[in-house]
């Protein structure tokens, strides 16, 4: 390793303090749901609901919500050429009723049109320490130059974006990492790094690159580790519905290829805590087996545990307080319908 690539001698390692992010790709529209039967209905993804609960989120001491490229609004997507929009159209739609919430939706690097991207992340209001992200999914035919290429162009299209509207702060860059090749990549462009490893050797040496090719750029970054999580009273209890989870959610499952943490809270906890003391991760992104179950053991047990062992910041919400409860909703029911009245097709 080169010596630009290290850090200085008084340079402090805060990654003890884990940033948490929240994966909701499930509240969407199951994508193999055009596989069914014409005789059904079209299905919509109920975004009242998904605003209720990035609020809950975010009041709970998580730093952000990710909706994932596999996230739909609707279920008749074999007539839409633009479904894989909807991650971002989501995150603007609920934007005004989600609390001051990070929001990061992902499209493919292979975007049909930047500009669609960028108009509509330009129109999220800023407003409450609101900021969003953009997550691109690279497939295995895109290489490097094609996620250069897209970044760069969103990047332009924003530019031209915020003006029309004006609104400020272009959103922060995540880019999925897994192997060399993403590496540079990452360390140039990348704001936070997503790794889903669920061997804590090579999740560490993954992290350890990307922070090392990211100071060479003169960059920081947060690398954290995708999280699967199902959480009961006991083990056994959560073993045995994390195999009905699996069963009922298929190979197609939002957290496919995760770090697993099936157990009780403290099971959670105690994995969370030997990541972060191995290196190999400055937080997770929790993608819950069920909702709303997993959700709620995460605000109400998970980060109340990782804030008393000092991992997590110690975040004031008396302003606005967590009342999560498994039939969830803490947004307003103004809000509420108002957001029910909004028609899903981007």
């Amino acid at each position: 390793m080169s010596a630009s690539r290290l850090p200085s001698r008084n340079f402090r390692n805060d990654s003890s303090l884990a940033t948490l992010g929240l994966d909701l790709t499930g509240l969407g529209v199951c994508p193999d749901a055009t596989g069914l039967s014409t005789d059904l209905p079209v299905e919509k993804a109920n975004l009242a609901k998904l605003a209720s609960y990035t609020r809950a989120a975010h009041d709970g001491g998580v730093s952000f919500v990710s909706l994932g490229e596999g996230f739909r609004l609707r279920s008749d997507r074999a007539v839409r050429r633009d479904d894989w929009l909807d991650p971002v159209v989501a995150a603007r739609r609920i934007s005004p009723h989600a609390g001051a919430a990070g929001l990061v939706p992902t499209v493919p690097a292979e975007c049909a049109d930047i500009s669609l991207v960028a108009g509509e992340l330009a129109q999220i209001p800023r407003t409450g320490g609101t900021w969003t992200g953009l997550q691109l999914a690279a497939s295995d035919s895109a290489g490097a130059d094609a996620v250069a290429r897209s970044l760069d162009g969103i990047s332009r299209s924003f530019g031209r974006a915020r003006a029309a509207t004006g609104r400020a702060s272009a959103p922060r860059v995540v880019l999925p990492v897994g192997s060399e090749r993403d590496i540079e990549l990452a360390g140039s462009y990348a704001d936070v790094v997503r790794v889903r490893e669920d061997d804590l050797g090579w999740a560490r040496e993954l992290r350890f690159a990307v922070r090392a090719a990211a100071r060479a750029a003169g960059r920081d970054v947060r690398v954290l580790v995708d999280l699967h999580t199902v959480v009961s009273a006991d083990r056994a209890s959560a073993e045995e519905r994390a195999g009905l989870v699996a069963d009922i959610a298929g190979p197609t499952a939002p957290w496919a290829g995760a770090l697993r943490a099936v157990g009780t809270t403290t099971d959670v906890a105690d994995l969370i805590q030997s990541w972060l003391t191995a290196g190999a991760a400055d937080g997770f992104v929790i993608v819950p087996g069920s909702v709303p179950a997993d959700i709620a053991a995460l605000l109400r047990g998970i980060v109340p545990e990782l804030r008393a062992r000092g991992l997590v910041e110690e975040k004031a919400v008396a302003s606005r307080p967590t009342a999560v409860r498994p039939e969830v909703e803490t947004a307003s029911a103004s809000s509420a319908r108002r957001l029910a009245a909004v028609p899903v097709a981007s």
